[in-house]
């Protein structure tokens, strides 16, 4: 009941972090990196462990289901924004690995944490490979991003006769 609370309070500051990340990107690159990410997430979670049955857990207990979907639906989302702000930064490439590998290791201690109290089990998963699953989800996550502004730029132009 700890975590379900811990992930409630973390998931509220994710969305007051949002609310500070749309003043330093345009609404609809948050707003749609948001929705893309929430896509992302579920669909290769889904493909890890219901498919492929890499991970296992309770499917009876809602408490499990709603503790590790509280950050799926805030954190998560709000960790990779943030990821993806920094990259399209004008920070140094030093800062931009530095600070990618921090936001990525936490993603991945939101699994590790629940695994260690067992409201997940890895079969056949390990560290690396979400690791693997994050950097694919910000690899999509930032062609996406690139894309929408190139788009955006290229609907500024308007003909004033």
């Amino acid at each position: 009941m700890i975590s379900v609370w811990l992930f409630l309070i973390l998931a509220l500051l994710s969305f007051l972090s949002l609310y500070v990340l749309t003043k330093k990107m345009n609404v609809i690159h948050v707003i749609g990196g948001y929705l893309l990410s929430n896509i992302l997430l579920t669909n290769t979670g889904v493909i890890i462990n219901l498919n492929l049955k890499l991970t296992r857990q309770d499917p009876y207990s809602e408490l499990i289901f709603w503790t590790q979907k509280i950050p799926e639906l805030s954190l998560k989302p709000a960790l990779l924004l943030w990821i993806i702000y920094i990259l399209f930064s004008g920070r140094t490439v030093l800062e931009k690995l530095v600070t990618v590998f921090v936001l990525l290791t936490a993603l991945v201690s939101i699994e590790v944490y629940f695994v260690s109290i067992h409201y997940l089990e890895w079969v056949n998963w390990n560290v690396f490979y979400s690791y693997l699953r994050y950097i694919f989800i910000l690899l999509l996550m930032a062609v996406y991003a690139f894309y929408l502004e190139k788009g955006m730029d290229r609907n500024k132009e308007v003909n004033t006769i």
